[in-house]
């Protein structure tokens, strides 16, 4: 089974210019937990819901809970996404995208095309759906 098959293509993304609060919005309205950052259409980044969570801690952490409240909204996506993320071309073997999961630990895969431009995203969950669909038939 090829990803070009499970995939979703309507894909929300942000800008690297988006803040922190843009992405956790987006996450949350449309419940969902990763987020490819583009430019022009071409992968620049992901960001989780782990990165995002990581990333607070580690504020938190070196701000204190005041100045981290205080500077909230101005936080760029830069600072918390994944710059180099795990990408496959659509027409990759799904269970490529199975040991990429595994290997990286991680529970989404961008799919994009030779040139770099976003195409879809794959999740841990569309990989489940689509083996239990093979295994009901």
């Amino acid at each position: 089974m090829e990803v070009n098959e499970i995939m979703h293509t309507d894909v929300a993304v942000l800008t690297p210019q988006a803040s922190l609060k843009d992405v956790a919005d987006l996450m949350r309205d449309l419940d969902i937990r990763h987020v490819p950052i583009v430019e022009g259409g071409r992968v620049v980044g992901i960001v989780s819901d782990r990165d995002i969570r990581l990333y607070i801690s580690d504020l938190f952490e070196s701000q204190g809970e005041t100045n981290f409240e205080a500077n909230r909204k101005a936080l760029s996506i830069r600072n918390v996404m994944q710059s180099k993320p795990v990408q496959v071309d659509p027409s990759a073997d799904v269970s490529e995208v199975v040991d990429l999961l595994l290997e990286y630990r991680i529970g989404a895969v961008l799919v994009a095309d030779t040139q770099g431009m976003l195409r879809g995203i794959v999740s841990y969950e569309d990989i489940l759906r689509a083996y239990r669909d093979i295994e009901v038939q």
